[in-house]
């Protein structure tokens, strides 16, 4: 039994080495977690600032050169004015899916602390273990010993074979008692790693959803747009071919829809 006892104290010795050693690993990496972070955020905020000097300044420059360009360079010009558009929503997309990485990124160093936190959690279970759980086993073993002698004892005293009986009953119904608390006490505080993955993926098909519905939106405006302008332009051409008209009935018509 002894022999036993010293092997499960190796192996809880090992296991507490083992953890040590993530928990110093989890640093470097929630380190390194955050500096890429930063550079993402960086990254972001100089693709952003591009996008507004695209926007704001050179897509309208290019526009306003293609409108004074002469007939014959106007295709080439309307050409570059078209790569530029293009190049611009290239960056879109990439400063996008850098945001994207920057949100996995910043969901990635709580989960980093709770898996720390958890072997932090182990470790002191196993100092528990070893400094109160191991001494108890060994003093149930001396229990135990004593029982047996005091057992081998009774057998040679006919008179105290009742007496016996019941130390050893009340020592096993002890043990039993003791033994529950113990293992109780032990499987405290575990963590059920499947509804943290469960919970982590629902909050990522939470965030494509709304990526999903946004972009949806932004079509279904763009459409919108697009059929406003198609209207207000054969308003436009309604009124001009109304009034363009010679007979009294287009005049009528023109200065009604002009009124």
């Amino acid at each position: 039994m002894q022999a036993q006892i010293d092997r499960i104290t190796e192996n809880l010795l090992r296991h507490e080495t083992a953890l040590l050693k993530d928990i110093k690993s989890l640093d470097i990496l929630y380190a390194k977690t955050l500096n890429f972070y930063d550079e993402l955020g960086l990254y972001i905020a100089a693709g952003q600032a591009k996008l507004k000097e695209l926007d704001a300044t050179t897509i309208p420059a290019k526009e306003a050169e293609v409108k004074a360009a002469p007939e014959d360079q106007q295709l080439r010009q309307a050409q570059e004015l078209r790569d530029i558009r293009s190049a611009r929503d290239d960056l879109e997309r990439r400063v996008y899916d850098l945001q994207l990485t920057r949100q996995v990124t910043m969901q990635s160093l709580p989960s980093i602390r709770l898996v720390q936190e958890n072997d932090k959690s182990l470790v002191g279970k196993i100092n528990s273990t070893l400094m109160n759980t191991v001494p108890l086993w060994e003093t149930q073993l001396a229990q135990a010993v004593t029982i047996q002698r005091s057992r081998e004892a009774a057998e040679a005293i006919k008179g105290a074979n009742d007496l016996t009986n019941e130390l050893l009953t009340a020592n096993a119904k002890n043990l039993q008692e003791t033994n529950r608390v113990v293992r109780t006490e032990m499987e405290r505080g575990v963590f059920d790693i499947a509804s943290v993955q469960a919970a982590n993926q629902t909050l990522i098909d939470t965030i494509q959803e709304s990526l999903a519905i946004a972009d949806e939106g932004k079509a279904r405006r763009a459409a919108a747009e697009g059929e406003l302008a198609k209207m207000q332009t054969a308003l436009r051409d309604t009124l001009a071919a109304a009034r363009a008209k010679k007979t009294g009935l287009g005049d009528a018509t023109g200065g009604a829809l002009q009124s």
